[in-house]
């Protein structure tokens, strides 16, 4: 029996991902890898006028992982900085089909949200450093462990 966390869509963005590669100087870089599955991704993004004009990601990850990373990418791609730091895991899971992920899965949860988290991680010190000092970084790192 296969298993049901494989449908269609996971397996076509992880086949044929979207937004994969590297930007030339970008904005916003950040890294995050999960030991437990292996999964090593690179997100980075160019910001113009407070939105996300670019987003591409590179690394190796496992399916789930993959295909979250893929549609992350094209969710925030053109939207508003605020509209991306206040994206929520649900709206993630949802647009795959994952929801049941958190309960059933807690491997598989930090596989799907990896991307979520370097994002959330990228824009937080990328909005420290542009509001120097006018936001606590330890508690913006503090709301992104929070994540999961």
């Amino acid at each position: 029996m296969s298993d049901p966390i494989y449908t269609e869509i996971i397996i076509d963005e992880a086949r044929n991902p979207q937004n994969e590669g590297t930007l030339e100087n970008p904005d916003i870089s950040q890294h995050d890898s999960n030991p437990m599955c292996g999964d090593s991704i690179t997100l980075q993004m160019n910001v113009t006028d407070d939105s996300i004009n670019d987003i591409k990601w590179s690394g190796e990850g496992c399916t789930i992982c993959k295909a979250c990373t893929s549609v992350l990418t094209q969710l925030i791609k053109g939207k508003n900085i605020d509209f991306a730091k206040n994206m929520k895991k649900e709206e993630l899971l949802s647009e795959l089909g994952l929801e049941y992920l958190a309960k059933q899965s807690p491997v598989r949860i930090k596989c799907a949200l990896l991307s979520m988290k370097a994002l959330k991680l990228g824009l937080y010190s990328y909005l420290a450093k542009k509001l120097a000092g006018s936001l606590s970084l330890d508690n913006l790192k503090e709301d992104a462990t929070n994540l999961y």
